[in-house]
């Protein structure tokens, strides 16, 4: 490394549910890192989208959304992992969402934040919609490092926040090689895919009860000798009912699943994939959460 003022750390990124954390993660980062869907609750797992830039890097760590409802294990689980997450980062990207008002779950997240006593910027995200609460927002400015507006969906003003990071990232070795854009290994990010897929072509409560276990993933040739991935990965749901409307009648339901999954696979691959969907009742799943 020749730059001797090179930068280097840690960026989370918090906020309530549905505010745009993952869809900002993926215009930093400047591909398809994060799930997401209009549903709360989407992000499970705390994952690293890295920036590379002369001046430094930037490893951007996506949390689960802060949410208000029921009690359960999987909220339980997906709190801790956002506490985690803030544990030796060097900025907090608190990110909101001014065409909502300040509610119990934004109260929640400036909590937290409040606690913390490294750099923090406030991301006021939905540039390109109308936001009624966005003076709310910035009243608070005076509480961060920096305040950024921007449209995370149409990549508006995404390098100033970037350039807000760098201000105040202390000089270090990357963490991880030059190139690299995530931690996530493809057979993770097979399973999240799907996973999204289900949210989306799913309703009500059912994609809350689902989890995807991947059990092969294959390089096959097609008849005509072309590459081919096979998978083979199973959707997890709690009880009978469920696996009923995740199959759906004659099966329509998880063809549709697959399909739509199968066609962003074969882009994101470069080649043909064999989806092999199936779905199963395991009402243990949650428990086996870490």
């Amino acid at each position: 490394m020749d730059n001797p003022n090179f930068k280097s750390g840690l960026a989370v990124l918090i906020g309530r549910t549905n505010v745009g954390k993952s869809t900002l993660l993926n215009a930093l980062v400047g591909t398809k890192i994060a799930i997401v869907t209009p549903k709360p609750q989407t992000t499970r797992d705390t994952y690293h989208g890295i920036v590379n830039r002369p001046e430094g890097q930037i490893v951007f760590v996506d949390t689960p959304g802060i949410f208000k409802t029921q009690p359960s294990k999987l909220v339980t689980n997906l709190h801790h992992k956002v506490r985690d997450a803030i544990e030796g980062i060097d900025v907090v990207i608190h990110v909101a969402d001014p065409t909502r008002p300040i509610g119990p779950e934004d109260q929640r997240v400036i909590e937290l934040v409040g606690h913390v006593t490294k750099p923090k910027i406030l991301v006021l995200n939905k540039l390109d919609l109308d936001r009624p609460f966005r003076q709310s927002w910035m009243e608070r400015g005076k509480q961060y490092a920096g305040v950024v507006e921007v449209s995370a969906l149409k990549d508006k003003n995404i390098d100033l926040v970037i350039q807000a990071i760098f201000r105040h990232l202390p000089v270090g070795q990357p963490h991880y090689p030059e190139g690299q854009v995530t931690n996530v290994t493809n057979e993770f990010w097979i399973t999240e895919l799907i996973r999204e897929k289900i949210y989306l072509k799913t309703s009500q409560e059912v994609p809350y009860t689902t989890f995807v276990r991947l059990e092969k993933v294959e390089d096959k040739k097609t008849k005509d000798g072309q590459p081919l991935l096979y998978i083979k990965a199973v959707i997890l749901t709690t009880d009978d009912r469920h696996q009923r409307m995740l199959i759906g009648q004659g099966a329509r339901k998880i063809r549709d699943i697959g399909s739509f999954a199968r066609k962003e696979l074969e882009v994101a691959m470069n080649r043909k994939v064999f989806l092999d969907l199936d779905v199963e009742v395991d009402d243990n799943w949650m428990d086996k959460l870490t």
